[in-house]
């Protein structure tokens, strides 16, 4: 599985037509499952730091098709702090 099936079968899974989510929501999901958390990982590779990889991550949820960007939202990251992050509408 690549991340970019493991993204999508997130997105397809657990969020329905309408529903609104951040990236973060797909992230955490990722990390729960434990074949998608070993694609999670693999998938950092040389990306440089966490912040980086997680935008990689949100670009692809819009390269994915299945949602569109519908604005902003400040949400927690890993590390606790509120910051900027893509609100997403599944299509």
């Amino acid at each position: 599985m690549t991340l970019e099936e493991a993204i999508s079968d997130v997105i397809t899974n657990n969020f329905s037509a309408g529903d609104l989510f951040d990236s973060h929501a797909v992230i955490n999901e990722l990390i729960k499952d434990k074949e998608k958390h070993l694609v999670y990982m693999q998938s950092f590779g040389n990306r440089g730091s966490l912040e980086n990889y997680h935008s990689i991550i949100s670009k692809k949820i819009e390269e994915s098709r299945l949602c569109e960007r519908v604005g902003d939202i400040k949400t927690h990251t890993i590390y606790g702090k509120l910051s900027p992050n893509a609100l997403w509408k599944r299509v």
